[in-house]
């Protein structure tokens, strides 16, 4: 009895332990495929992550884009530029973005990106406009895989009566394969393959966009992602196929053991089921120390679920944002444009799909404004069919917010700026073409604006304004090889008028640099001068007939000396008063020839009269004529040649005019020089003849920029402002130049530079 008793206890046991062996063997395999699942769809959430962010990046292309052009409709190819230089910032799947109206291509970046619709254009072209959906076309070889990617989004632009207009197409082509390393395919997961299936160009019909068009053969794990009007499919399966459990054959072997051995399959049953805790608890943390906001919210619109970074991001204990209404806890009653959030959350729970990404104002337990990016996804009961609850995964993108308001603000600003102001504020490319003018331009010249847009400056300038602003473009961009500074001057131009006057507009040019220092355009603003310059014009053409109407009185002051003197005989005395009338009148004369000259000069049209000049000899004659002045304040002149002391230093000049001008800039130095100071001459050849005059004294800060304009004096008294003026249009006349250098504290030098005998 106790034999059987033991026996059936035995078989009893067996059986019980064949029976636990076998449910183990269940349990395992059911395991390993939930296993299995579970590193697919880990995988597979990766990727579609990755995903979603390129796919957001382009639609946050295409309505950064949109704004632009519904704020700017009449957007430059300029302004175009700069705007996908900082949007395509690190998006270098992006081949072109195009704007099209009309089935014309308006606008391209890079500039030399052809077509990206190609034959497509047209058919997609119509049907975006047509529906006022964003459009998708694919291509590459028939047969294969695509290998590029179109986008074509419609834009509708405000008109003046409150409606919206069709405005053209922003096209975007994308390359396929960097696209899909921004999203994470191919196949960089291990032990997982996943594919990406796109509608194909017939309905019906679709198409793998990466990776093997097999696996949606293998009951893979599969995950949605919207990407404007299209829903594109990821899905994922084991590398190796839904295999069975490398431990079956192990456990159907021990099983037999195992009914001998009960605490055995004891143990064994308590191994499985730790298991599987210990599985569950490594999801939990990873969802809890996720750096995103993961929420879970009930058909009632409030928190189930959130874990820790959500709870400090929103400034909540643990556990105190369970059970409280998602609306008017974390998100504000109502939006920014007054709308009413509830109502908004309210469809968003009856329709997740509809609304899978969003972004809302958040409000933080201590009042602060935040701005989150929301990925929202259903979750349903073990049927697969009733809707329980949404999972909502956030992003904090509250600085990208704010920046983008600052930018907006700062447009704003710029604008009512630019559109207002009374002086002429204009842009310029590279090649001098206008990129923007504001309407004061209009006002002032008669131009339409798209009149001046993509021509040249020098169009609408006289032929003597073209070549100042040549010479003033080459004086700056030598400044600014010399200077880590953008180089900026003032210049008046003489620019044509619509009805064909012309107007005289003092110009502040700034030269505008790219990072590698090199010139990408010009910013100028203008003022009308046109009344001042006339002024003056009359003023000079006074001077000019007074001096000249001088010219017949001084011919008597001159001549008629003489003729006293040959009537009769005229005591020493009056000789010496007859001498100084005749000196008197001949420097007057000699004053008023020399004015006439600098006008002739001034006009290009004196003819010089070039001889072979000795500086040396001059510098000694000019010391000779100044000896008062040099004994009076106890100065030293030192003179520095090339060659030996006293050899002669010969340049090719007209040497009334040298003279002149040799004068007037050492004579200066002597007037500036401190009591028992030095003057130092040096001569010298580089380039052509230099003569370098340096003095100790310094110029007054208010003259620096002012040295060599006409009647710009330090002296108000006895200075007439023309000494720097008339040398410098000396030198230019001959073909050199004079510049003056201050940099040297308690020291001025000013070098005169002649060209080579020629």
């Amino acid at each position: 009895m106790k034999k059987r008793l033991i026996f059936l206890i035995s078989t009893l046991a067996g059986l019980a332990v064949a029976a636990g062996a076998f449910l183990v063997f269940r349990a395992d395999l059911a395991n390993h495929r939930q296993n299995l699942r579970a590193h697919v769809l880990h995988g597979l959430s990766d990727v579609k992550a990755d995903a979603v962010q390129a796919v957001s990046r382009k639609t946050n292309l295409v309505k950064a884009v949109e704004s632009v052009i519904r704020i700017n409709p009449d957007l430059s190819h300029r302004e175009f530029e700069v705007l996908m230089r900082g949007l395509l910032d690190g998006l270098f799947d992006i081949r072109s973005v195009q704007l099209v109206q009309e089935d014309r291509v308006t606008h391209s970046y890079p500039d030399q990106a052809q077509d990206a619709g190609g034959a497509i254009l047209k058919g997609m072209t119509l049907r975006a406009l047509e529906g006022g959906l964003v459009q998708i076309a694919y291509s590459g070889a028939e047969g294969a895989a695509p290998t590029g990617m179109t986008i074509f989004a419609p834009v509708s632009v405000p008109t003046g009566d409150g409606g919206m207009r069709k405005w053209g197409l922003i096209v975007v082509d994308v390359d396929v394969n960097a696209f899909m390393l921004m999203a994470g395919m191919p196949g960089h997961l291990k032990d997982v393959m996943v594919a990406l299936r796109v509608p194909g160009p017939k309905r019906g019909r679709e198409m793998v966009l990466s990776g093997s068009p097999p696996v949606y053969d293998m009951e893979p794990l599969r995950a949605d992602i919207r990407f404007f009007s299209q829903v594109w499919q990821l899905a994922a399966v084991p590398a190796k196929g839904w295999s069975t459990s490398p431990r079956s054959k192990y456990i159907i072997g021990g099983g037999v053991l195992l009914a001998f051995l009960v605490p055995v399959s004891l143990w064994m049953t308590l191994s499985v089921f730790m298991g599987r805790f210990e599985d569950r608890e490594k999801y939990r943390y990873l969802v809890q120390t996720a750096k995103a906001i993961i929420l879970r919210v009930d058909l009632a619109g409030e928190v189930e679920f959130c874990n820790e970074y959500a709870e400090q991001f929103y400034g909540y204990g643990h556990g105190e944002l369970i059970g409280k209404p998602l609306v008017g806890t974390l998100i504000p009653e109502k939006d920014l444009e007054g709308q009413s959030m509830k109502r908004y959350i309210g469809r968003l729970l009856m329709n997740p799909s509809a609304h899978p990404f969003n972004e809302t104002m958040n409000l933080r337990k201590n009042g602060e404004t935040v701005w989150v990016a929301w990925a929202n996804q259903a979750i349903f009961a073990g049927d697969k069919k009733t809707m329980i609850g949404l999972l909502c995964v956030g992003t904090d993108i509250t600085d990208r917010k704010l920046m983008e308001e600052a930018l907006r603000q700062r447009e704003k600003q710029y604008r009512l700026l630019a559109e207002n102001v009374s002086d002429v504020i204009w842009g310029l490319d590279a090649d001098l073409r206008y990129t923007y003018v504001s309407p004061s331009d209009e006002m002032l010249r008669g131009f339409k604006r798209y009149e001046v847009l993509g021509l040249s400056i020098k169009e609408f300038l006289t032929p003597a304004s073209r070549v100042r602003l040549t010479g003033l473009l080459a004086m700056l961009e030598k400044e600014m090889g010399a200077e880590s500074t953008p180089a900026s001057a003032t210049e008046d131009l003489e620019f044509t008028c619509l009805d064909g006057s012309t107007v005289w507009l003092e110009s502040r040019l700034g030269l505008m640099l790219n990072e590698e220092g090199d010139r990408i355009g010009i910013q100028g603003v203008s003022r009308d001068i046109t009344d001042r310059k006339r002024a003056e014009a009359l003023r000079e053409d006074m001077e000019r007939m007074a001096k000249h109407d001088l010219k017949t009185p001084l011919g008597a002051v001159i001549g008629l000396p003489g003729e006293i003197r040959r009537v009769g005989p005229v005591t020493p005395e009056q000789g010496a008063l007859l001498d100084t009338i005749e000196n008197a009148g001949g420097a007057m004369l000699s004053l008023i020839n020399r004015s006439l000259d600098l006008y002739k000069m001034e006009c290009g049209v004196f003819t010089l009269h070039k001889t072979p000049v000795d500086v040396v000899e001059v510098i000694e004659r000019i010391k000779g004529e100044a000896q008062p002045l040099i004994r009076e304040k106890g100065i030293s002149i030192g003179i520095e040649t090339p060659g030996e002391s006293g050899t002669a230093f010969l340049v090719h000049a007209d040497a009334e005019l040298f003279q002149s001008m040799l004068s007037n800039m050492l004579l200066n130095a002597l007037e500036a020089s401190p009591e028992s100071g030095a003057v130092f001459v040096t001569l010298g050849r580089e380039d052509g003849p230099f003569i370098t005059i340096c003095n100790k004294g310094e110029v007054p800060l208010r003259m620096r920029d002012v040295f060599f304009e006409k009647y710009a004096t330090s002296d108000k008294t006895t200075g007439s402002g023309l000494g720097t003026y008339s040398a410098r249009l000396i030198a230019r006349t001959h073909g050199g130049d004079i510049t003056v250098d201050t940099s040297r504290k308690g020291e001025t030098s000013v070098t005169i530079t002649l060209p080579e005998q020629g």
